[in-house]
């Protein structure tokens, strides 16, 4: 009896260390899926490089800031009727933030794509970090969207720059295209549709003066 009993302990014990050892070699698997394999894309080299805005800007016409500070105005005194003084606080705050970003031109950053992935500045994100991309229009700048796996960024923009002259869009969509899958039409979330509609239907500035 107690041989019995050693004898099924250890085949118990064997079961449990194939087990443990499929699992690793399913996890290894998986993980060199997900890894892009470097060596396929040749040598470590630059793909595209060029110089652009570090996010997309246009000059506001004085129609916005007007619009926009009778809108604030306007939800200052509910806040202020409805004693929400911290909510006070937060409007000013968010104005603040938003006149700066409307009026203060960015700077240049340098893009580059490499057969590694994609640096922004001084940032660079591997290309198992990123998910798909798709291109827009957004203040008159060309756009490259990349979806990431990361919780931040959620996103990330490489200014093309405007139509007429910075980096050809065919070429940044074919090079990107070979790492990443490509939408056909920009990926949209909630907040951005109900942004588009309410700019829509409640434009802060007059674009056809």
């Amino acid at each position: 009896m107690p041989e019995e009993i050693h004898k099924s302990a250890d085949s118990t014990k064997e079961e449990e260390k194939k087990e443990a050892t499929t699992k690793d070699k399913s996890t290894e698997e998986d993980y060199e899926a997900f890894i892009p394999k470097f060596a396929e894309t040749g040598e470590i080299k630059t793909l595209l490089s060029w110089k652009a805005a570090s996010r997309p800007f246009r000059k506001k016409d004085r129609s916005f800031y007007t619009t926009s500070a009778v809108i604030v105005i306007l939800l200052i005194l509910i806040a202020f009727l409805a004693s929400e003084f911290l909510l006070i606080g937060v409007l000013l705050a968010l104005t603040f933030v938003a006149y700066v970003l409307a009026f203060v031109p960015p700077g240049n950053v340098k893009y580059k794509i490499s057969t590694q992935g994609i640096t922004i500045g001084d940032d660079f994100y591997f290309w198992h970090y990123l998910d798909s991309f798709w291109l827009k229009e957004k203040e008159n700048s060309k756009i490259l969207v990349v979806q990431t796996r990361l919780r931040l960024p959620g996103q990330l923009m490489l200014v093309l720059g405007p139509p007429a002259g910075g980096q050809d869009e065919e070429e940044a969509k074919k090079t990107v295209a070979r790492f990443l899958p490509f939408h056909e039409s920009p990926k949209k979330s909630w907040m951005e549709k109900w942004a588009d509609g309410l700019q829509k239907h409640f434009p802060l500035e007059n674009i056809h003066r």
